[in-house]
């Protein structure tokens, strides 16, 4: 990940963050396809935020302000998600790009880590994320994040990829393994992807928080939440997993793969 300052320049002591795989793939142009059509030559962006929006990647683009509004949605954006630049644009990103991660960590949770860890001056890495798309439901994607420093706080530059194939590619492999281990047998009594409850972006948040022992009141002051609100989510978890208790609800998530085991 780069830091760049409010004037353009490097910032000392950060480096680059280049994901292996990105670097790996053929034909990757060097300038990002970026759409400025959503917004005039007056933005008030950084400098070096104008100057990246107007360069060009063979990845999809889309900036969030310090206020987890986002302020370019490009149009490869566009193509990957199905949802157009004058949906998106000034909207909170958490709103617009519903995600989960591989252990169960949601888009919004991985925003605000980005952010804290953008305003404390340290690297944003990336990470595989499955988002939701208008034309092809869910679907795994990679994201690296730029953060270009400015008087009213970071922005973020999200650099987004198509990662669908090697996912399958991947969850092929697995299945392989299982045959051959003569796990497949035993597949019945393991819960199927159908029978999978669909969590709300912040249930499943209050869920990670819950498997970081956090308490309800620890979980309401990270996510600027009421106690009450937050029993109201933690009732719709246990609700939603069947479950009489937080312990058994933590046990079903990571049953479900909603949780790391």
């Amino acid at each position: 990940m780069a830091r760049i300052a409010h004037d353009g320049s490097a910032v000392a002591g950060d480096h680059t963050f280049v994901k292996e795989a990105a670097n790996e793939r053929s034909g990757m142009e060097l300038t990002l396809n970026t759409r400025h059509e959503t917004r005039d030559e007056s933005t008030g962006f950084p400098p070096a935020v104008e100057s990246l929006i107007w360069t060009r990647t063979d990845d999809a683009v889309f900036v969030v302000d310090p206020e987890f509004r986002v302020v370019t949605w490009d149009a490869r954006t566009e193509s990957l998600t199905g949802f157009l630049a004058e949906e998106v644009v000034g909207r909170l990103c958490y709103e617009v790009v519903s995600g989960q991660g591989g252990s169960g960590d949601c888009f919004d949770a991985r925003v605000r880590s980005a952010m804290r860890l953008a305003r404390a001056g340290q690297t944003v890495p990336g990470y595989d994320v499955r988002v939701l798309t208008r034309t092809s439901g869910r679907r795994w994607v990679n994201l690296s994040t730029l953060v270009v420093d400015s008087e009213q706080g970071p922005y973020l530059v999200h650099l987004m990829r198509d990662v669908q194939e090697a996912h399958d590619a991947l969850e092929m492999a697995r299945g392989l393994i299982r045959m051959s281990s003569g796990e497949i047998g035993h597949e019945k009594s393991r819960p199927v992807s159908r029978d999978v409850p669909a969590l709300t972006g912040r249930q499943l948040e209050v869920l990670q928080l819950l498997a970081e022992g956090k308490s309800a009141r620890d979980i309401g002051a990270e996510l600027y939440l009421s106690q009450a609100t937050v029993r109201n989510h933690i009732r719709a978890l246990l609700q939603g997993l069947s479950a009489h208790s937080q312990l058994e609800a933590l046990a079903r998530a990571r049953e479900f793969g909603l949780l790391a085991r």
